[in-house]
């Protein structure tokens, strides 16, 4: 049964137009759910050193302005895969994230298609990548786990290219679970459906509550066509489990561009060395990635290590980045270091989350006014002209030591 997105209501589009920042919407996501749930976007795995690093670590870089330049005009749509965007991010993957919002892919597809973004739909997410693309025509990619079993594999590509997916973006950062502690401490199991055990509290929220009990789940529909009919969201998400390859290795790249004619993007990568193999073996992209502090907690953060893939891999690939992007200056810094594009997770998530399609719209709409705002701050006119000139090199910037999130953990 395919379900149908909400209609934005009156209040969701006036709540959205409200917001100023990022860190607005995260509140407004924040008061919409009960707090167990709020874990899934609010933390990262063990410590949650490599989520504090993605942002400090961003925040350690400065913008070094040039004055005088003429900046009445100013121009942040870029060229990607022979796509023209209207600006330089994109949503990233986010999975099983339908217990946040009932239909919180269709908001993500929708807002992605107003806004002329790509939106990478992920390997794990409540919709299948069938109903997603129907929202947002062209829009939408398709991001791949690879299968233990390599006909579910290729049954996946093919999906893709069914749906005109304009990339397949195969994560390769996790072969194996992390470890995240508040969210075992909150009870979640498989499928990571939230412990309410106050339910005074899901009380207290009392849209999420609605739309929770109309439907709002963390099943997998888009891996559902694997198992027998009428299987539980427990066995979807249990095969889904045992089809994740800790024994992937390159032998699977070669068969993914045997399998995919279009654009293969490699998300997770942070070793120059992969970088340069992805290269060598055909890879149209990579995402340079600490997967927003989701995997390995003792690992770098996405941006310090940016300019060493640059510097290995050159232009025989194209370099996008994702995690730790949380203001339109980020995406500067980005691009300055030397990325192509930019991915943003829970950025769209807080929008989303909080007032479904308008406040993914908003999210998307927030960034890119402080892209134009701080282009024309920096004296470049034009994205696509930002270079590392307009960066102080990070020996020259104030020391900002990792530390554990706190109140403003993401901003």
């Amino acid at each position: 049964m395919t379900v149908r997105a909400t209609p934005a209501s009156a209040a969701d589009r006036r709540g959205a137009s409200q917001a100023i920042n990022l860190w607005d919407l995260r509140e407004a996501a924040k008061r919409r759910l009960p707090r167990a749930v709020f874990e899934l976007i609010n933390s990262a795995s063990e410590d949650n050193f490599a989520l504090a690093a993605i942002t400090s670590q961003m925040n350690a870089r400065e913008l070094l302005p040039r004055v005088l330049r003429g900046v009445e005009k100013r121009n942040q749509e870029t060229m990607l895969f022979g796509r023209n965007w209207s600006t330089s991010f994109g949503i990233a993957p986010t999975g099983t994230i339908g217990v946040l919002r009932r239909d919180i892919e269709y908001s993500l597809a929708e807002a992605a298609l107003a806004s002329n973004i790509p939106m990478v739909l992920s390997g794990a997410s409540r919709h299948s990548l069938e109903d997603v693309a129907k929202r947002a025509p062209g829009q939408v990619w398709s991001q791949l786990y690879a299968a233990t079993d390599p006909k579910i594999t290729a049954d996946l590509v093919a999906r893709a290219e069914a749906c005109g997916s304009g990339a397949l973006v195969w994560t390769v950062d996790l072969p194996v679970f992390p470890k995240n502690d508040r969210q075992q401490r909150l009870g979640y199991g498989i499928p990571p459906r939230p412990r309410l055990c106050d339910k005074f509290e899901a009380l207290l929220h009392p849209s999420w509550l609605i739309d929770y009990l109309r439907g709002g789940t963390v099943g997998l529909d888009h891996w559902r066509k694997y198992v027998p009919a009428g299987s539980s969201d427990h066995a979807v998400h249990q095969y889904y489990l045992s089809q994740r390859n800790a024994l992937q290795s390159w032998r699977e790249m070669e068969l993914l561009r045997r399998l995919w004619k279009g654009p293969l993007v490699l998300k997770g990568i942070l070793n120059p060395e992969d970088a340069i193999r992805a290269a060598e073996l055909g890879a149209d992209g990579i995402i340079v990635s600490n997967h927003g502090g989701f995997g390995l907690d003792r690992m770098p953060a996405s941006i310090d290590v940016l300019p060493s893939i640059v510097a290995a891999v050159g232009d025989r690939l194209t370099v996008m980045l994702d995690s730790g992007v949380r203001r339109g200056a980020d995406v500067l810094l980005a691009r300055a270091l030397g990325a192509k594009f930019v991915f943003v997770g829970r950025a769209a998530l807080y929008g989303a989350t909080a007032y479904g399609t308008p406040g993914a719209i908003r999210a998307i709409d927030i960034l890119k006014n402080e892209i134009d705002r701080n282009l024309g701050q920096i004296g470049c006119p034009d994205l696509a002209e930002l270079d590392a000139s307009y960066v102080v090199p990070k020996e020259m910037t104030r020391v900002v030591r990792p530390t554990l999130p706190n109140v403003r953990e993401f901003m």
